[in-house]
């Protein structure tokens, strides 16, 4: 039991070190974004810069043209819309498609598939079953 008790103060002291470093690091960022606030204010920014929504790292969930690739693949099945192709880009990536995951990858195929009709590749196809998107010709 002695050495089961000495393992838990070993690893208590160990997150006990990191909760400080992690705190200490915490502080930095409030006095960075602290200070930032006052040099809107002596900018002229007139609202409030605590209603500045905070920003989430972007999440890189494609690589480099990837999502446009897979969406011209799909569409060369036939045409098909935007939820169909963002059904079909999850299941070929594996990922389980709950509702968040789901959101992001429609707001992503929407807009590749936007910058797509826009460089030509592809084309909406307004037909009885609602707006398709087709290979352009």
């Amino acid at each position: 039991m002695e050495h089961t008790i000495f393992g838990l103060i070993k690893k208590r002291g160990e997150l006990a070190g990191q909760h400080k470093v992690a705190v200490k690091a915490a502080d930095a960022l409030k006095a960075d974004v602290d200070a930032i606030d006052r040099a809107l204010v002596l900018c002229g920014y007139q609202d409030d810069p605590k209603d500045i929504p905070a920003r989430t790292k972007y999440k890189q969930m494609f690589g480099r043209n990837e999502l446009k690739l897979a969406i011209l693949d799909t569409l060369r099945q036939g045409p098909a819309d935007d939820e169909t192709i963002a059904k079909l880009i999850i299941e070929r990536k594996g990922w389980d498609a709950d509702d968040d995951l789901w959101a992001d990858v429609l707001k992503r195929t929407r807009d590749a598939i936007q910058r797509a009709q826009k460089a030509g590749y592809v084309v909406q196809d307004f037909g009885p079953d609602g707006c398709l998107w087709r290979l352009a010709p």
